[in-house]
């Protein structure tokens, strides 16, 4: 038995039965939890290439598994990878039982996932882009809505991805043939901007980015905040391979310079439009600006790829209560502009609480999930100019500005305006949306429990129980 048997061939077999189950929606939803969830913990718990006892007998996890001439390979070092994405699915899974989604969403997104992950296991690395951009095309079947016309920001999401993926295959084809101690300062450099242009491209990098408020302006809120963290995640990760796997790129360009000047740039952009927004899909789209920035900046600091996966979790829990939140609100209102969300929070308190404490958490505001974390990659950046975490404080306060207006347009109205009922009535909104408020809040109020046991899972130098 192979790793990736286990962990893509076998997920992938399980996404195709669940699309033939698609209209069983419990069975679907219960499995497709229970699944993601034991995947994660085998992650944990198993290892690669290591002898396994198991009472009498042993038993080895091999690391690759060869498919039409292509080598998948996942090595030990590579189960953190895999226990965030499974962990993510579960995460999103069962985010799905306080709102309404279309029935393929389940299936379409662990086919997805499990996808960028064969893409990221590939050997050699020039065929994930090949392999990305079929991940691409399924995720655009999970945006699309029965019956409404194609909005202009999936077109372009759409083109983006497939021009990126183009310009990062003929960056791979030129890279495999630079000879590094050649000298040739040209074709490294050709090979360096195709790379960045693709990644640009794909990751909506400024002045690329116009997609982003679009699409979340028109398409389902909880879906595409499922899709555009997935690939940014997988984006992160293979640019963090590639650093890797070519050194000398860091010595000869200074990419590490590059990235911290890209990271800014977008927290600082994203931050001041969002401050400017009136409408709350937009603001949603333009906080995810600022996300980018954030991860970009990760990877210009030593240890990146460890501070993104334990950093993740506040990141994605604010994002997923907030995109809950706003699915609830569609179903009340005609769209989502301030002036249609005028005075919310007398009718729906609990989903106008969880909107601004979201969108706060994601701006670094004290006492909340965001805070400890903006802190601490604020002294990562501060160790040799002050002039990034000015400007990274620049963009968080611009957010906060953009909390308070949202909160000042939620509670202000006429005072005829009486509350409605009908939410009280649910419980698993309500509950889903007060126990991701409460994580926030303790995170934030005791970031020396969390902390340390997700930087020991994103190393996996520690068990997650002492």
């Amino acid at each position: 038995m192979s790793a990736p048997l286990i962990w893509i061939v076998f997920p992938i077999v399980i996404a195709g039965i669940m699309i033939a189950l698609s209209r069983q929606r419990r069975l679907v939803f219960f499995s497709s939890i229970f699944m993601a969830a034991f995947l994660a913990l085998l992650a944990w718990q198993l290892k690669v290439d290591e002898v396994i006892i198991v009472g009498s007998g042993a038993f080895k996890i091999q690391p690759d598994l060869s498919v039409a001439g292509r080598q998948f390979v996942i090595f030990n070092t590579d189960r953190p990878r895999i226990m965030f994405f499974y962990s993510m699915l579960v995460f999103w899974f069962v985010g799905t039982a306080a709102i309404r989604v279309p029935r393929l969403f389940i299936p379409l997104g662990l086919l997805s996932t499990t996808v960028f992950m064969a893409a990221l296991a590939v050997e050699p690395p020039l065929f994930a882009a090949l392999l990305n951009e079929i991940a691409v095309l399924i995720t655009v079947f999970m945006l699309i809505t029965v019956g409404e016309r194609i909005n202009r920001g999936l077109v372009r999401f759409l083109i983006y991805q497939t021009i990126g993926m183009l310009l990062i295959l003929m960056a791979g084809w030129f890279l495999e043939g630079v000879q590094v101690d050649s000298g040739n300062i040209v074709d490294i450099l050709r090979a360096a901007v195709l790379l960045g242009l693709g990644f640009a491209l794909q990751l909506g990098l400024f002045p690329f980015h116009s997609w982003i408020p679009m699409l979340f302006e028109k398409a389902h809120p909880y879906i595409t905040t499922f899709v555009l963290s997935l690939l940014l995640s997988v984006e992160t990760i293979y640019i963090a391979g590639m650093l890797s796997r070519n050194p000398w790129l860091q010595e000869m360009l200074d990419i590490r310079a590059v990235l911290h000047f890209v990271g800014i740039t977008m927290l600082v952009i994203g931050g001041l439009w969002t401050a400017f927004q009136k409408n709350l899909s937009r603001i949603l789209g333009f906080t995810f600006l600022v996300a980018i920035g954030q991860i970009v900046l990760m990877l210009s600091i030593d240890d990146g790829i460890q501070f993104f996966y334990a950093f993740s979790a506040p990141r994605i829990l604010a994002l997923g209560i907030w995109a809950v939140s706003l699915s609830l609100l569609r179903n009340h209102v005609s769209d989502m502009r301030f002036s249609s969300v005028q005075g919310i929070a007398r009718r729906f308190p609990m989903i106008a609480g969880a909107v601004v404490v979201a969108q706060f958490s994601l701006a670094g505001m004290p006492l909340l999930a965001g805070f400890p974390i903006a802190l601490i990659l604020w002294e990562q950046y501060a160790t040799s100019e002050y002039w990034p975490v000015l400007l990274s404080i620049l963009g968080s306060a611009s957010l906060m500005i953009s909390g308070f207006r949202t909160l000042a347009v939620f509670v202000m109205g006429l005072d005829e305006l009486k509350h409605e009922d009908n939410f009280n009535q649910l419980f698993v909104p309500r509950a889903i949306l007060l126990i991701g408020v409460s994580f926030l809040f303790l995170m934030g109020l005791f970031p020396q429990w969390f902390i340390p046991a997700l930087l020991s899972i994103s190393t996996m130098t520690a068990p997650l129980v002492p």
